[in-house]
């Protein structure tokens, strides 16, 4: 009787154990799910930074291009 008993437990604490990490697993599985819009709208507005980024370095170096200018055609 109590190798059963045994058994029984064994087997309970397993099936416990068990559900203990599906109910983990998919929780991680929603979080991830669920962040996926948000990941994705802040990596599109990282990419819209990196071209602004780029076109303000382009017209820095326009401007610093004419400053020059000027500054050699007021040396003369």
């Amino acid at each position: 009787m109590s190798t059963k008993s045994n058994v029984s437990q064994v087997k309970e604490w397993t099936t416990f154990a068990i559900a203990i990490v599906a109910a983990i697993a998919s929780i991680i599985f929603w979080v991830q799910s669920a962040d996926d819009d948000r990941i994705q709208h802040i990596e599109d507005e990282v990419k819209e930074l990196k071209t602004d980024m780029k076109e303000i370095n382009k017209q820095n170096s326009e401007i610093l291009r004419l400053i020059g200018r000027i500054e050699g055609a007021m040396t003369k």
